[in-house]
């Protein structure tokens, strides 16, 4: 399914379209999908599956590490995409994935108000870093005009 199949919205209404996953392949996002799959199913809407490749200076400055790292990316994408069909053709919902370039933050928002998403659902992060400089999911529950539901 595409992303273009899932139901049609009017403007000016709010139906829920479908439930919008960040997923990378870590622990907590896989869980992340798990979850969201339950409550696309429990709402009877879609789930769109988003991966976000990030470019960093480093790999862009070294010529060969730029294509190993786009490799790198598209293997996690294609991995992502399989687990989610996994769980969506189990649960019999209709999914869509989509794979974006730029800031994750922001890229999710810009999908999530594009399909009129009911919810954003995320993993944790489990880095500690991300105590001191904030994680994603953090992010987006202090951005987003819709909830965001962070899986541990």
């Amino acid at each position: 399914m595409t992303l273009r199949q899932l139901r049609p919205v009017e403007h000016g209404t709010f139906t829920p379209n479908a439930v919008l996953v960040a997923v990378d392949c870590s622990r907590t996002s896989l869980r992340a999908v798990d979850y969201a799959a339950g409550q696309a199913r429990r709402n009877t809407v879609g789930l769109v599956g988003v991966y976000v490749r990030r470019s960093n200076g480093l790999s862009l400055s070294v010529p060969g590490l730029w294509s190993y790292c786009a490799a790198v990316e598209d293997q996690i994408a294609a991995e992502a995409e399989q687990y989610l069909a996994e769980c969506c053709r189990g649960a019999g919902l209709p999914y869509g994935f989509a794979v974006l370039d730029g800031t994750p933050a922001r890229q999710i928002r810009r999908l999530a108000d594009d399909l009129r998403a009911s919810a954003l659902v995320v993993g944790a992060s489990e880095r500690s870093a991300h105590r001191v400089y904030g994680s994603l999911a953090v992010t987006l529950a202090r951005t987003a005009d819709r909830p965001v539901i962070i899986v541990p």
